[in-house]
This record gives structure tokens, sequence and C-alpha cells, in this order.
């Protein structure tokens, strides 16, 4: 019977092992704690969280959160409030107060995991204009150096992008920013607070706020059987990724049985889930 019993710990551990891949573990980069719907990821592992909302930890010390081609910086992670703080990882700042985007974000809300929150505002950037703006509402960021000195603006109301055209302007970018902080841009305005450090550049690294849900009836249903949503590689057929759902007695298909799940703290909770989309997968 002793031979029995010391193999019970080991099969126990192969259990929760086979129960919940290593993405799935809370982990931390840069100090800040990586746990689901969110997780690390890795080509080799089966990954436990939400599509979309996989993040990359550079150097041991900075977490990015991938958007289609492009890379964001993670600020915070509210898992209470469902919300992430990010920042635009590849804007260039040649100088103070002088962000260089290269592109806009875009994110399809009818579809996607993220959606800008009621915190975010757009703001325009217009980049190597050749003619003076007449909007009353357009800043000229006259202290950076545009090509040939060609001029730089930035439109706090968002603009129509029509004034890249009256003013001649080489790009335009919009990008989100935290209402609260760009109504310290228009510099000199009355009862308007200043910029944070007074300086364009840091309304654009204090970044903005994007939301995640669900989005699907298949993590809805795995979250309320008290599972984690994810996807594991598919060794049959054609490949890919296919829909798992990760119980504290292993992996399921499509959910987890009566009592068999358990949501570990921090997880999105099934009220959570506002927008459900039949057609995600």
């Amino acid at each position: 019977m002793a031979p029995l019993l010391l193999l019970l710990p080991a099969l126990l551990l192969l259990a929760v092992a086979d129960a919940l891949p290593p993405s799935c573990s809370n982990v931390t980069c840069g100090g800040q704690v990586v746990q689901y719907p969110f997780s690390l990821l890795n080509d080799n592992e089966s990954d436990c969280g939400y599509p979309g909302l996989g993040l990359v930890c550079e150097d041991n010390a900075t977490l990015i959160l991938p958007v289609k081609s492009h890379r964001y910086r993670v600020v915070s992670i509210d898992y209470q409030a469902h919300t992430v703080a990010v920042s635009d990882a590849d804007v260039d700042e040649y100088a103070i107060g002088c962000p260089r985007f290269h592109m806009n974000l875009t994110i399809d809300t009818t579809s996607y995991w993220l959606q800008l929150t009621p915190s975010d505002s757009n703001v325009t950037f217009l980049y190597n204009c050749e003619k003076n703006a007449s909007l009353s509402t357009a800043v000229e960021l006259s202290w950076c150096q545009g090509d040939g000195g060609k001029r730089w603006y930035v439109l706090p109301d968002g603009g129509t992008g029509a004034e890249a055209y009256e003013y001649e302007c080489e790009e335009v970018v919009v990008a989100p920013v935290l209402t609260v902080h760009k109504e310290g841009i228009v510099v000199g305005a009355p009862g308007a607070p200043a910029p944070p450090n007074g300086s364009i550049g840091e309304v654009v690294r204090a970044g903005f706020q994007l939301m995640y849900n669900a989005h699907s009836r298949q993590c809805d249903g795995c979250e309320r059987s008290g599972g984690w949503c994810g996807y594991r590689h598919n060794q049959t057929g054609a490949g890919g990724m296919k829909f798992t759902c990760f119980c504290d007695n292993g992996p399921k298909a499509d959910r987890c049985g009566l009592g068999t799940g358990k949501l570990k703290p921090g997880a999105a909770l099934p009220s959570s889930v506002i927008a459900i989309q039949e057609n995600d997968y």
C-alpha cells in the first residue's frame, strides 16, 4: 500500500499540470502581475486567456500588448475594472514634447476583444505642414523641428482629417489619449490645467485606457462553469488553435462539469461579459 501512497502526490501534480498550462499561472514582468484573462505569449505552450490579450515581456522589464502590427506599452492592468492602461511603445520623441506617431490605432470593436473606454478621446497630429493653421483650436508645436522648417500641429478636438489637405501636411495621425490630460494641451487657455510635466510628450506617455471583454459565447459558457477559456494547438486535421476550457480536473472541449472548475482570484467573472458575438470563432 505504501508505494501507491507515494505515487499519489506525483499523480496529483500531473493532473494539475494537465489542467492548467504554464501560461495560465500568475507571472510578473517589470513588477506587473500577468494573470487571466491575459497571458504571456509563448508559441510552444497552450495559451490560456482571451485571444488578443497575449502579452510580451521585453527584457524582463517592459510589458507589451501587441495590437495587430503595433506595440503598446502596458502601464497598468486593473483586473477589477477590466481595463488596461497603455501607451504607444513605438512613438518617437526626438525632442521634449515632440511625439512622432507612425500609425493610427485601429481596433475593430465589432469583433475584437478590446475597446476604448469613455475616459479616452482623440487628438490629431499634423506633421510637416506647408501652410499656417487658421483654426483657433490648432496648437502649433513650434518647438518641434519639422522637415525643412515645416510646421507641426496638434488638434485637441480631434479635427476632421480635412485639415491635413487644407494646411498641406504630409501626414496626419489620430491618437487616443486620456481626456483628463488632453484638456491641458491648449497652453494658456483660461482654467485649463497644464499638461503633465508641461509637455505634449507627457500627455502621450500617459496613454489611454482599453476595456477587455469576452465577446464570445464559448468563453462565456466556460467561465460560467467555473473554467478559464483558452486555446491549444490542434494536433489533428488542419492544425491551428482550438478552443479549450481549462478546468481543475483537466482541459475540456467546451465547459467544466458541475463543480469541477473554480475561477482564480482576479479572473473575469461572467457578469463582466458585456458583448457576446456569436461568430467570433
